[in-house]
């Protein structure tokens, strides 16, 4: 009889173990509610003030790329006139096929021009001349008797050498085209240029062209 007492008092302790082990959150014995703050799985909870995990596949930002769209300034025009000390100076490039129109040092005007042809008798003289003349709706001879109208005609080296329109040109201004199919030595300018230089120029202006 006693040892049936015992028996009977070991398996209630036991029962009552099992069911306070079940109770107990976070016991190997509770439930996924026994706690009451249980998730899903597959989710991660972070604790308070913790950072935000991240996913493996995560990169950081390209800053290089970044950085590299970002535009940059253009830089500024050279002032092809900073140098000059007179009062009105025109200066011709042959290599660039352009010329600027300068009041001292600040730059007035400039064009794409088309210069002479390459050879002995057609290349564009190069030096510091000056405006000879200026004159209006005329007509150029050359050499050869062929014969131009021009609205506008500036010599710098008269009679041959000078600034002139050329509605003729079937090609544009400051091409490398000048080199077979430019001038017979003389200068030729824009319409609108040859009108700019006309009304701006004064006889006596100096003129410079470079190779």
């Amino acid at each position: 009889m006693a040892a049936r007492l015992v028996f009977a008092l070991a398996c209630a302790a036991a029962l009552l173990a099992g069911c306070a082990s079940r109770g107990q959150p976070g016991s190997p014995g509770a439930g996924p509610l026994a706690s009451g703050n249980s998730v899903p799985a597959g989710i991660v909870v972070s604790p308070p003030g913790s950072a935000a995990p991240t996913s493996a596949g995560a990169e950081a930002p390209d800053l290089a790329s970044a950085a590299a769209s970002v535009p940059r300034p253009k830089p500024k025009p050279i002032n092809r006139c900073a140098a000059n000390t007179a009062a009105q100076l025109v200066m011709v490039s042959v290599r660039t096929q352009h010329a600027w129109m300068c009041a001292k040092t600040k730059r007035v005007y400039d064009s794409a021009v088309t210069t002479g042809m390459s050879g002995n008798d057609t290349s564009t003289p190069t030096g510091t001349f000056h405006i000879q003349a200026k004159d209006t709706n005329t007509v150029l001879t050359l050499n050869t008797g062929a014969q131009y109208d021009v609205k506008y005609w500036i010599p710098f080296n008269a009679p041959l050498y000078g600034f002139h329109d050329s509605a003729w040109q079937h090609f544009p201004y400051g091409s490398t085209e000048y080199r077979t199919h430019g001038s017979h030595g003389c200068i030729h300018m824009p319409l609108r240029a040859m009108a700019f230089l006309y009304r701006w120029a004064d006889i006596g202006a100096v003129v410079r062209i470079r190779a």
